[in-house]
């Protein structure tokens, strides 16, 4: 199992924020989630982090993503996602 989203976050469990009713609803490992919510959540936080960008998107990245749909495996799709995550990050 990966680290508790305290590793990730910044909260500290119990103070009463929503991060924390998270973990208390979901588990620390967001364990309690099954994979189509853990996915929609990724969606919609992404969305949200797009939504929030001063740029556009290219037609290039776009017509890539699409047809990462049926070229590449799931598991790779984490993997990119996650390899965007530490690049967002500054990692």
């Amino acid at each position: 199992m990966g680290k508790p989203i305290g590793h990730w976050t910044n909260f500290s469990p119990g103070d009463g924020s929503l991060l924390s009713e998270m973990e208390q609803a979901w588990g620390s490992h967001f364990e309690k989630l099954n994979e189509a919510e853990r996915a929609w959540m990724i969606y919609q936080l992404g969305y949200q982090l797009w939504q929030d960008a001063e740029e556009s998107v290219s037609d290039g990245v776009e017509n890539v993503i699409q047809q990462a749909q049926n070229q590449v495996s799931n598991i790779d799709k984490l993997g990119l996602i996650q390899a965007l995550v530490e690049l967002s990050k500054g990692g």
